[in-house]
């Protein structure tokens, strides 16, 4: 159900809801929900907790088996050791057999037959000779070879470690093609075989080989140490994980090594003989098969180096499991798993759930039969204070209600008892108000009559114009003669009108702002309206407006005050204050002119760095003798107005003109880094509009330019007639580059030359006299690079 609904429908319904039932539901859902609460978090401590101790528990155990598994892969190796360094000492004779049995009985003491199972030696002519301990819990003597004619003979053993009786005459038997021989030869050097059925018992052996070689490096035999794998089934099955957990250890490849369960590690035929090695996936063990199943999809197990724990379902319920790897430099790679399940430790936490449960429901039988009895003894009272007051509702004022034994509801009662003799009170004294009320109405009305005749008076009497209108439609009820004057339109034409069918307002999206002000304030003041009159004139209103409540309508009181002419009066002086501001800026750079503005000293400034052009019309004296004044006057404006738009094209500042010279400058007032290669790339500009105007006006006339760069001083100095201008040894200096060069060519000081070879072609000119500076090199600008 949506929000807003729900709400409506639970206003709706609290009217109808008994004070005794608004003591009680409260009181039970406030004990519901702290019960309900404190078993939560009780449940979710007790799943923590859980948490936690099952991950120490699977850490402990898989840590214990993988302690003990070291323990029992260290005995082969020590054995195998010993029984490898007396061969290759020659302390061991391995043609005498009898030797070599002895030897391995004599070890037999040094270890936990439980551990290994049996010593042998097989040399590389295929003879074998062994002792081992069977699952007769004996020691036998094992051989093959020549003497047995290939097969496996099984002896007994006396004190001495000497072969007696013969036991049995097992199959054919040639070493050198079991896995264990195979893999030491393939290793050559110390190494645990794969895993591999064993072929007399039933059962899983691994084997730790190292091959012998002799001094000439070559293959003399193979010594070999047995580890039967059941017993490390034996030891996980002592190992208690919980009440119904497991563990597992198989290889990388997921083949079974052992288990904790009574499932043998490989897998029989219809006739019941052992065929290979079981697949872990394959267990018929169902938490087993489900943990590695889940391994297989979640993880890829050759990557797993460290101890890793998961979590995963079966049948529904969550179960703990963490694989711990096992690995040595000898070829053991094995994945340790431990399987808890959480159900094992839930049966208190679910009883706890249970007690909870109870308890609540205990609580809140509790809690109803309390509140029921105490709700009707808080409100007996109550219930009679209501009904005194729906009496005194029906105009009976005489009532008086007892108070009962609450503190509270005596002081309410009191109260409504003094409420309804102030009732009582307060009747009377209205009956005689209101006769006085009457009178000072009558007083009133004629108090208003007198006001609306003085405001008649001051409406139609004022200077501004005036208008009522409806707030809704906006039908003028009433406007003065100023509006008409002001609108041209007469009254008939105005009154049940709105400004929109007079076509009053000549920009209706600032009406419709306007009016919406008004809506939200309910009044704006001052804002600037046009209004087209009736001969379609525009005038410029200043409108107030506020909402008046007239007869119980809502209406608009409105004042217009015209200030057209004012309005046109002010365009007029911004139109003399633009046309001011562009004359000031044509004759000063922009910074100067607003500091002029703001000071009326003399304006001065030092530029550390700037580039002066001087250039001269050569030529311009014989012309200006054949040409008329007027006409010279307009040649030489086309020639400097085309100059200044160069001056604007590459950011410089024009400073003046004397006669035919144009002076210009760069890097000021805005300095900037480049004023140097802007100045040369003018002075290039110049010469190529100096020859278009050769093309263009047929006149034998070339232009003269010099250029400087340096330090100078530029302001205004002065009270009439400003002038932008700068003074210095560099100014001099441009000067004489400019008045003692060529026609035609472009004559530029060596500290401008220095500034712009890498950018620009030069030629130097040599060294030339220069008045006030005695001899100078200059070079002469010829183009770009």
């Amino acid at each position: 159900m949506p929000l807003k609904p729900l709400l409506l429908w639970i206003s709706q319904k609290s009217h109808k809801v008994p004070l005794r039932l608004t003591l009680v539901v409260p009181f039970l859902l406030q004990i519901s929900a702290a019960v309900g609460l404190t078993g939560y978090l009780s449940f979710r401590n007790g799943e923590e907790a859980i948490n936690q101790v099952t991950q120490q528990l699977r850490v402990e155990i898989g840590s214990r088996i993988h302690q003990t598994l070291r323990y029992y892969l260290e005995e082969p190796q020590t054995i195998n050791r010993v029984n490898v360094n007396a061969i290759r000492l020659d302390q061991l004779n391995v043609q005498d057999t009898a030797s070599l049995t002895r030897q391995f009985w004599n070890q037999r003491f040094l270890f936990d037959s439980l551990n290994i199972s049996a010593m042998y030696f097989a040399t590389a002519e295929g003879e074998f000779v062994g002792l081992g301990f069977q699952d007769s819990q004996q020691w036998e003597i094992g051989k093959a070879g020549k003497a047995t004619a290939g097969k496996f003979f099984s002896y007994g053993v006396d004190p001495q470690g000497n072969p007696t009786d013969l036991l049995e005459v097992g199959n054919q038997y040639d070493p050198r093609v079991r896995p264990w021989y195979k893999r030491a030869v393939q290793a050559g050097q110390e190494a645990w075989s794969d895993i591999y059925i064993d072929f007399q018992e039933p059962r899983l052996k691994i084997t730790l080989v190292q091959p012998i070689y002799s001094k000439t490096n070559e293959l003399r035999g193979v010594a070999g140490v047995d580890f039967v794998l059941s017993d490390i089934q034996d030891f996980l099955k002592q190992l208690k994980v919980g009440k119904s957990g497991q563990t597992f250890i198989m290889d990388r490849s997921g083949f079974m090594v052992a288990s904790s369960t009574e499932e043998e590690p490989f897998f029989r035929d219809t006739h019941g003989n052992v065929k290979d090695q079981l697949q872990a996936k394959n267990s018929r063990v169902p938490l087993i098969k489900a943990a590695v199943n889940y391994l297989e999809d979640s993880v890829n197990l050759a990557l797993v180096n460290s101890t890793r724990q998961f979590t995963f379902e079966l049948e529904g319920q969550p179960h703990f499991l963490q694989i711990t790897p096992l690995k040595d430099d000898r070829g053991i790679d094995w994945l340790i798993a431990v399987i808890i399940p959480k159900a094992d430790f839930m049966e208190q936490i679910h009883a706890n759930t249970r007690t909870t449960i109870w308890l609540c429901l205990g609580a809140l039988s509790l809690s109803a039969t309390l509140g029921v009895f105490t709700t009707r003894w808080i409100t007996s009272p109550i219930v009679l204070l209501g009904k005194a007051a729906t009496k005194i509702a029906s105009g009976k004022l005489d009532q008086h209600v007892e108070g009962g034994s609450i503190a509270e509801i005596r002081v309410l009662a009191h109260s409504f008892n003094q409420m309804a003799a102030q009732l009582r009170e307060s009747f009377l004294a209205l009956s005689k108000a209101k006769e006085e009320s009457e009178q000072r109405v009558i007083e009133r009305t004629a108090a208003l009559q007198h006001s609306e005749e003085k405001f008649s008076k001051a409406f139609h009497s004022s200077p501004l114009a005036i208008v009522i209108a409806t707030l809704t439609d906006g039908y003028f009820i009433e406007v003065n003669e100023s509006f008409l004057q002001f609108s041209n339109y007469s009254l008939e034409e105005v009154i049940a009108h709105s400004a929109t069918d007079l076509a009053l307002w000549v920009d209706t999206e600032k009406y419709y702002r306007a009016h919406q002000l008004l809506i939200e304030n309910g009044a704006f003041h001052s804002l600037e309206l046009e209004l087209r009159t009736k001969f379609d004139e525009i005038k410029i209103g200043l409108v107030s407006a506020e909402v008046v409540e007239i007869h119980n309508m809502q209406c608009l009181l409105a004042t217009i005050e015209d200030i057209t002419k004012r309005k046109q009066a002010e365009e007029a002086l911004r139109i003399e204050q633009e046309k001011s501001e562009r004359l000031l800026l044509n004759i000063l750079p922009q910074p100067i002119a607003k500091q002029l503005k703001d000071n009326n000293s003399a304006i001065a400034e030092q530029f550390s760095d700037a580039t002066i052009l001087f250039a001269d019309i050569a030529g311009f004296t014989p012309l200006s003798s054949r040409m008329s004044p007027i006409e010279l006057v307009s040649l030489l404006n086309q020639i400097f107005s085309t100059f200044d738009q160069l001056a604007e094209k590459h950011g410089l500042e024009k400073i003046k003109t004397i006669g035919d010279a144009y002076m210009v400058v760069g890097g000021l007032p805005i300095p900037r880094a480049d004023h140097a290669l802007a100045v040369a790339a003018m002075a290039l500009d110049m010469q190529q509009a100096i020859a278009n105007f050769q093309v263009y006006t047929n006149k034998p006339f070339q232009i003269r330019i010099g250029i400087n760069t340096g330090p100078v001083v530029a302001g205004v100095i002065g009270i009439k007639k400003f002038s932008y201008d700068l003074w210095g040894d560099t100014v001099n200096v441009a000067s004489r580059m400019e008045s003692q060069g060529l026609p035609g060519g472009i004559q530029v000081s060596a500290i401008t030359y220095k500034r712009l070879k890498h950018q620009f072609v030069f030629e130097e000119r040599g060294q030339i006299e220069v008045k006030g500076k005695g001899k100078m090199t200059t070079y002469w600008l010829k183009g770009y690079k």
